[in-house]
């Protein structure tokens, strides 16, 4: 037998992946040569029982004598090893207690390490009391267990290690392991599938067993516990877990000095007897797996595609070895001026060849031109890993949603350039918002429903990114559900020159901008949400420990990487501050002085985020430069980029004699065209989907009413002029809509505190002689003071043509009510 592999989440065994199909063996009895196991004839009879059952693992909970290692071998089954140690104790308040720990680890790998092509993966240790971590702190007890995984690496370098943790200890940060375990016992399938997609979320690119799970037959009765394993090991298959331990494989079981006689957990017993789960488990362990989905719906599979030729071959050919049976493969070429389409051809796809418009339209063109109800997304830059496809279709068939979406990790590299790039700031990633849910989905990793969405669901506005979100919030406010399917995995590739990131980023930046003009009331979700106080000077993750410490649930609720207040020193704002400070310099020292500080805190800002980097050890000095200066580049460039969108202004959306008539306007009202038709509740939403959609097209905020405000919609310019619309319909008229502007918003705030600011500077100035330094800050601040004040009367003036227009250009897009549109 080969060693084992990791790769994206999932157990390579030479080319294929490996599902461990477990259960686990003892502690027994102590036989005639005092091992904890039985007589090496009885258990040779065990292994070929286990081997007809189907499974090729076998979990113990001490190391195993050298004779066991050989009958494994001979039965073609892994060892899982646990090595014991006292977990159960408060094992760090002693230096000779972690001693002995770090000696028991150390020598146990040393001695089994020979018997390298049986060992499946070394366990350092077993469920650590809830209560004992908490009493160490979660951070004292990850950093020990880490020591003994950098110990035992360091002496079989090739071999997996894992630690079998619970649900009231799952706080623990162990992605730094090889294989992460975990023992759950939830009997309702609902519950059970559940978390596990929530640990399979939360594991990220690491595989993951659960290494414990069962029924007590003497209490739950044969048929339960045959009913729960099967469909219990099914689920956990179906899900994209990597194996499955039964716990046990007979109940016969010694421990803590006795014979365990009052628990039945085996799927045989004491002697020997197959019980009715046995059956069940094994339909399961010598089937198929992942285990064949009831309902097969053919799949359509969109791949847009721009300029893609270096990355096109590749992505459809990991489509073309999907182990799914019924899909199509369409490419779409965005009017690509490189060889993307013949490439995409050669390798198998059919191209469906668009005018370039970008991702959107590109997105919606691969819907219209789809064969197959469900229609799954892929980017030109990514490859599907062979189930990916299984995953997407069982989450969004047995959800029933509307959409669901993966994971995508970047590909494996040894490049300390790409690995410092894979681990730069800004990369794509669904959001959850549930065990099983998604706030947002990942455009390169997703599934739809045509039957659920609309016939052209992505906004051809967002031509670089933000498509994804757009969607994702559409779907929320029309109550649909987005499934999360953690295990539907992509291999993503990242930017790998700098030109190429901060492009990448200054797409992200003004995607953010028209995000935030359609919808400016969820700005906090795309930004981070909670007080300014928890996300500027917090840091790390709340932590739910339960009464004493002895939660069921212990559960990790993921905050920032760090304090935001990092962030600040990388905005835009920060940045332009502090060199208009050095440019000042020549004036003051003090000024000099400031502007040396905002540049360093800018650099130290950049340094602390690599320095939280989990992975910044593969790095070296010159990878960690390189990743600190992404760190600096990404967000200033991406702030920037948002920063420049969001303050336009609204003239796009105007032209030039529209603009020159502009005056100052207080209300309007729009009526529809002698033609049109009675507008239902239905048909008036649309009308205000349509006229959000087309205004944030022209730069200005759009926000629909959640109910609790007096109007359907708030206009707001990115200057702060700001407008309510309100619908209204009667009998003699299909419907009104009427305008009216508004003052106030954070914006008209924000110039009236720098004016006050500025006058009460000047006053001071004026009394006190204040110097030339003084002197220029105040007619800097006097100059923002009048920009703000002159982008906000320009926009009041173009703000009312500018409804007008969007209302004109909604009314036609209406499907009922309105035949042809104009506004009056």
């Amino acid at each position: 037998m080969a060693r084992l592999r990791v790769r994206n989440k999932f157990l390579i065994d030479g080319a294929d992946k490996f599902y461990a199909r477990g259960v686990s063996y003892g502690p027994f009895t102590p036989n005639s040569r005092g091992e904890r196991y039985p007589e090496p004839a009885r258990a040779d009879a065990d292994f070929a029982l286990m081997r007809d059952l189907g499974v090729n693992l076998v979990r113990t909970y001490v190391p195993p004598p050298d004779w066991m290692f050989e009958a494994a071998g001979k039965h073609g089954m892994r060892l899982m090893i646990g090595m014991p140690w006292p977990f159960h104790m408060a094992f760090l308040d002693s230096e000779e207690m972690q001693r002995d720990i770090r000696k028991t680890i150390a020598e146990g790998v040393r001695e089994m390490r020979r018997h390298a092509e049986v060992i499946f993966a070394y366990s350092l240790g077993n469920e650590i009391r809830s209560d004992i971590v908490r009493w160490h702190g979660p951070r004292a007890v990850n950093r020990f267990l880490r020591e003994l995984y950098e110990s035992g690496k360091q002496l079989d370098p090739e071999g997996l290690f894992t630690y079998s943790n619970y649900p009231s200890a799952e706080y623990l940060e162990l992605n730094f392991l090889d294989v992460v375990s975990f023992n759950v016992y939830l009997h309702r399938e609902g519950d059970f599938r559940r978390y596990l997609t929530h640990l399979l979320a939360q594991t990220a690119d690491r595989p993951l067993i659960l290494s414990e799970t069962g029924m007590d037959t003497i209490r739950e009765g044969e048929a339960h516990q045959a009913a729960l394993l099967g469909w219990q090991s099914r689920a956990a298959f179906e899900l994209g877990l990597s194996g499955f331990v039964v716990f046990a494989f007979t109940d016969e079981w010694h421990t803590g000095g006795e014979e365990i006689t009052d628990w039945a957990f085996g799927l045989v017993t004491r002697e020997r007897q197959k019980k009715l789960a046995c059956a069940s488990v094994s339909e399961v362990f010598k089937g198929v797996l992942p285990p064949r989905l009831a309902e097969i719906p053919p799949v359509s599979i969109v791949v847009c595609a721009y300029k893609a030729a270096a990355t096109i071959g590749a992505c459809v050919e990991s489509l073309q070895h999907l182990d799914y049976p019924s899909y199509e493969v369409i490419v779409v070429d965005d009017g690509s001026t490189d060889m993307t389409g013949a490439i995409a051809e050669r390798a198998g796809a059919r191209v469906l060849r668009v005018a370039h418009q970008g991702l959107s339209a590109a997105r919606n063109a691969g819907i219209v031109a789809a064969q197959h109800r469900y229609v799954a997304f892929i980017d030109a830059d990514a490859e599907a890993e062979r189930d990916w496809l299984y995953h997407l279709v069982e989450t969004i068939v047995r959800l029933r949603a509307a959409a669901a979406g993966g994971q995508n990790f970047p590909p494996e590299t040894s490049s300390m350039v790409e690995v410092a790039f894979n681990a730069a700031p800004g990369a794509p990633r669904e959001v959850r918002s549930a065990d099983d849910a998604l706030e947002q989905v990942c455009g390169c990793n997703m599934i739809l429903d045509r039957e659920r969405v609309e016939p052209a669901p992505f906004d051809p506005a967002f031509t670089e990114a933000g498509d994804d979100v757009d969607f994702s919030w559409r779907l929320a406010e029309l109550g649909e559900h987005i499934a999360y399917a953690p295990a539907a995995v992509v291999s993503h590739r990242r930017r790998t020159t700098l030109g190429g990131y901060i492009r990448q980023q200054i797409g992200y930046g003004r995607a953010e901008a028209r995000l935030r003009r359609k919808y400016p009331n969820r700005r906090g979700a795309v930004y981070g949400g909670g007080g300014w106080w928890e996300r500027w000077f917090g840091t790390g993750a709340r932590v739910y420990y339960g009464v004493f410490g002895r939660g069921l649930f212990q559960s990790l609720y993921r905050g920032a990487a760090g304090p935001e207040i990092l962030e600040v020193a990388l905005s835009a704002g920060w940045v332009v501050a502090s060199i208009l400070l050095l440019v000042l310099g020549i004036l003051s020292p003090l000024l000099l002085t400031l502007g040396v500080i905002g540049i360093g805190l800018t650099i130290l800002s950049a340094v602390a985020a690599s320095a939280m980097e989990p992975g910044r050890k593969r790095l070296g000095w010159g990878g960690r430069s390189l990743l600190t200066l992404l760190n600096m580049a990404g967000p200033i460039t991406r702030n920037f980029a948002r920063s420049a969108a969001s303050y336009r202004g609204i003239r796009q959306g105007l032209d030039a004699e529209q603009r020159r008539g502009a005056g100052l306007r207080m209300r309007g009202q729009i009526t529809p065209p002698y033609e049109a038709k009675p507008l239902d509740e239905r048909g008036i939403d649309e009308l205000i989907d349509n006229m959000r959609t087309e205004l944030a097209r022209h730069g200005a905020h759009a926000s629909k009413s959640d109910g609790y405000q007096p109007y359907d919609l708030l206009v707001e310019s990115d200057w702060g002029a700001r407008a309510t619309l309100n619908v209204l319909t009667t009998k003699d008229d299909p419907f009104t809509i009427r305008w009216r502007m508004r003052f106030g918003g954070i914006r008209v705030l924000r110039l009236a505190i720098l004016v006050a600011i500025v006058v009460a500077g000047s006053i001071l100035a004026l009394r006190d002689g204040a110097g030339a330094a003084a002197g220029a800050l105040l007619i800097i601040g006097w100059g923002l003071a009048v920009v703000l004040a002159v982008g906000w009367v320009r926009d009041a003036r173009l703000l009312g043509p500018l409804i007008e227009t969007s209302a004109d250009a909604a009314l036609s897009r209406t499907d009922r009510g309105v035949e042809s549109g104009a506004a009056s």
